[in-house]
């Protein structure tokens, strides 16, 4: 489907199959659909080196209880 001059890429209804957004429309919408995955990586890898340490200390621990 080609857009007409007066018609924005933005009013395009794209629950309508025969409706094909364009480039720019497409990047838009995956930036909005996407936009809090780099949060909650950063908060998944965090949260995941937190799990990580505990574990070390509470294996050294483990080790200086059995070593004495």
């Amino acid at each position: 489907m080609s857009l007409g001059a007066s018609q924005s890429v933005s009013h395009g209804d794209l629950s309508d199959p025969a409706y094909e957004p364009s480039d720019e429309e497409l990047k838009g919408l995956m930036k909005r659909a996407f936009s809090d995955v780099a949060l909650a990586r950063h908060r998944a890898n965090a949260k995941l080196h937190e799990e990580i340490a505990a574990a070390a200390l509470e294996l050294l621990r483990t080790d200086d209880l059995t070593a004495a």
